[in-house]
């Protein structure tokens, strides 16, 4: 049993309010648990979880359930928090509020610091006491002084230990379709780079002190070499300011382009249905490639544009107090407003040319993965039509872009070379400038021009980053996508169906895509009661599959409803809707990823696998007529199928489907034309094994 203060635990009357204040957001309502009293612990957990999911939605959040181990625990508790933690006592649930830096929200509202070994020792109070009898009569067997048995304790029971899980654990952390600018924030990227911003700064000014020092003395043409020791210290202390520069550039880029990554990643699970429908896989390839050239584009491009403006802003006052004066610093301030000019022209022309690029990437890769059918059947003559117009196309683009390329990397330094030394032209004129501040203005000039080089190809890497976004960002929006998070207290409500006979109930559904007049589904009613095993027959194309989608909510109808156990949607939420409802959507919809057999069988259990749940996969593809593959397989259900499953034949890819979707323990199993590539032993087999384990099944068949 833990044991930990009373005053450091929050009960479950109070979960609701530790949650709103360790995310500093609005109250929450705390849950309304029927299964507290009665309910097995695991069951209780599941429920607890699925009920901190949907109250973190509710506040903008996500609650990601985490593990860790014995020996990795008091690590990871310092990058924790803000987190629930649930710690069974005596008495019952209970649970810890976790803050940032190990410490903890009290329900009194304190914060207070604690020892992680003392939290990771009441939630394995129960696996630690035999141990730690057994440890205990060890070290009184060796005669261990009492000082040192405390430590010789803890090294022995992290050995023991060191592989436990400990789990309990739901992170709080703002769920990738955040607003980007609250990420930059959380991740402490602004802190960041305003200390990369400061630190570049300070090293520009040092160097440019360090060269003072040098022409001053030159000029004067003096014999001391005092100046030689503070030039020495100067040049000695960039090297550490270097190094920090370059560690703050590092966590930044990596910090961004993580969180991009994730973002673009999350989005891509939440665009429309039909928005990909109609683009082919060189499409999808091309907007894979764009995603990867904004990462590398625009945080390379970005630091350099940076860099290059801190330059520049130093080198305008350089410049003020140099010969040219004013004059000087107004031509770069103007030469400024022209690389603009210059940068733009050549995003156009990049932009140009990405789309011809890509519309070839497109065909070729669509040549590539249909080239079976072209061989097959696509004369001889029609293989490379229009290839030599396409390749003119792209390179009458492809000289245009190089032209705009060379006018901004060649151009725009160059170019101020000549417009600074113009800016000289009155002061040699006059005459009256002292050799000092020519220096300085010709310093300044060169300095202008080092910066000048840095911004030109920074510019260079935002212009294609700018380009490439535009296809990318069509990701990066779909992530502000929400799912519905559902009413709070249906998390603890797993058992309706027992009560309720009428699992699903649909009226008048209504449904038509936005590219067609007439609606696909008019006036559609069904009902399917607990225990059912229906088959909907209909001709091709009479909107059985679109009935599918309505009812696992991947589409929403145009009018009509659809209830699940007397609730709606938006009542229980999208993730405990996909719960209660599985499907195996028609073939050329369902996808085998290039991973194991048992990843790709356990795609809809997002829980910790176990031995028992291995066993109940192998059950169920032994009674699908999967047995023989397995047997096949060297590493068995954990042999890697390859990509799209091409190891795989069609009836066995049918038959992984079917068991994805009985492993996920559904209400409703639907399962749409997935006995269609099925031979009659197989399907007799496969019929069987889903009659046996659906609790309830609806199955979509051709007429």
């Amino acid at each position: 049993m833990a044991n930990l203060p009373e005053s450091w635990l929050w009960p479950p009357s109070r979960l609701g309010e530790a949650l709103g204040l360790l995310t500093l957001g609005p109250p929450i309502a705390n849950p309304k648990s029927p299964i507290t009293e009665s309910a097995e612990a695991s069951e209780y957990s599941d429920a607890l979880g699925h009920w901190l999911e949907s109250a973190a939605l509710t506040i903008g959040r996500e609650a990601q359930p985490a593990e860790t181990t014995y020996s990795g625990f008091k690590r990871d508790m310092r990058s924790m928090g803000p987190a629930i933690l649930h710690v069974p006592t005596s008495t019952g649930p209970a649970f810890l509020a976790i803050l940032p830096g190990s410490k903890l929200l009290t329900p009194d509202l304190k914060k207070i610091p604690v020892d992680p070994a003392i939290i990771r020792s009441a939630l394995c109070a129960i696996v630690e006491a035999p141990i730690l009898r057994e440890i205990q009569n060890t070290l009184q067997r060796a005669q261990i002084p009492g000082p040192k048995q405390a430590g010789a304790r803890d090294a022995i029971l992290r050995e023991r230990l060191s592989s436990h899980r400990i789990r309990g654990i739901w992170l709080l952390r703002l769920p990738p379709g955040a607003d980007f600018r609250e990420q930059l924030r959380h991740a402490h990227i602004p802190h960041r780079l305003f200390a990369l911003a400061s630190a570049h700064t300070v090293q520009y000014v040092l160097w440019i002190l360090a060269w003072y020092l040098v022409g001053s003395n030159m000029l004067r043409g003096g014999t001391d070499r005092s100046w030689l020791i503070p030039w020495s210290l100067l040049l000695l202390t960039l090297v550490p300011l270097r190094v920090l520069i370059t560690r703050l550039q590092g966590w930044a880029a990596i910090s961004v382009g993580a969180l991009l990554k994730q973002r673009l990643f999350f989005g891509s699970l939440r665009l429309e249905p039909d928005s990909i429908r109609h683009q082919g896989a060189g499409q999808l390839l091309g907007r894979v490639l764009e995603s990867e050239a904004v990462e590398a584009l625009a945080l390379s491009g970005g630091f350099l544009a940076f860099v290059a403006l801190i330059e520049i802003i130093v080198a305008i006052f350089v410049l003020a107090a140099g010969a040219g004066g004013v004059l000087q610093a107004t031509l770069l301030f103007v030469w400024l407003l022209v690389a603009a000019g210059i940068t733009w022209s050549y995003f156009e022309r990049n932009r140009d040319w990405t789309d011809i690029r890509l519309a070839m990437t497109h065909d070729l890769v669509e040549s590539m993965a249909g080239h079976r059918t072209r061989l097959a059947q696509l004369a001889a003559n029609s293989w490379h039509t229009g290839e030599d117009q396409a390749l003119e196309k792209y390179l009458k683009s492809s000289k245009a872009m190089d032209q705009s390329t060379a006018r901004l990397i060649a151009l725009v330094p160059r170019g101020w070379l000549v417009a600074g030394l113009l800016g000289l032209i009155p002061a040699f004129v006059r005459g009256n400038a002292s050799s000092g501040r020519i220096a300085i203005a010709v310093g300044g000039t060169l300095l202008a021009y080092r910066a000048w080089r840095r911004l030109a190809n920074g510019a260079w890497q935002l212009a294609g980053a700018a380009v490439a976004w535009q296809r990318t960002a069509v990701l990066f929006r779909a992530a502000t996508r929400q799912e519905l998070p559902g009413a709070l207290d249906m998390s603890f409500q797993r058992d309706i169906s027992k009560t309720s006979p009428l699992l699903v109930d649909a009226r008048e559904l209504v449904f038509h895509y936005h590219d067609r007049a007439e609606p696909v589904l008019h006036g559609t009613n069904l009902e399917i009661v607990s225990g059912d095993r229906l088959v909907l027959e209909g001709q091709s194309g009479g909107g059985k599959s679109t009935l599918v989608s309505l009812l696992t909510g991947v589409r929403e109808p145009t009018s009509g409803r659809i209830l699940i156990d007397g609730f709606d949607r938006a009542t229980l939420g999208a993730a405990e809707w996909r719960r209660r409802l599985a499907a195996a959507p028609q073939f050329h919809e369902n996808h085998v990823l290039a991973e194991t057999f048992a990843f790709n069988l356990f795609l809809g259990r997002p829980t910790v696998l176990t031995p028992a749940d291995f066993e109940e996969a192998r059950a169920i593809c032994d009674e699908l007529g999967l047995d023989d593959l397995l047997d096949r397989m060297p590493a068995g259900m954990l042999q890697m199928v390859g990509e799209t499953g091409w190891q795989l034949s069609h009836g066995e890819r049918s038959r992984l489907y079917i068991a994805r979707a009985l492993l996920q323990d559904a209400q409703l199993v639907i399962l749409d034309e997935s006995f269609a590539a099925l031979d009659p032993e197989n399907l007799k087999r496969a019929l069987e094994c889903v009659v046996k384990r659906a609790r309830s099944m609806l199955v979509i068949a051709h007429r």
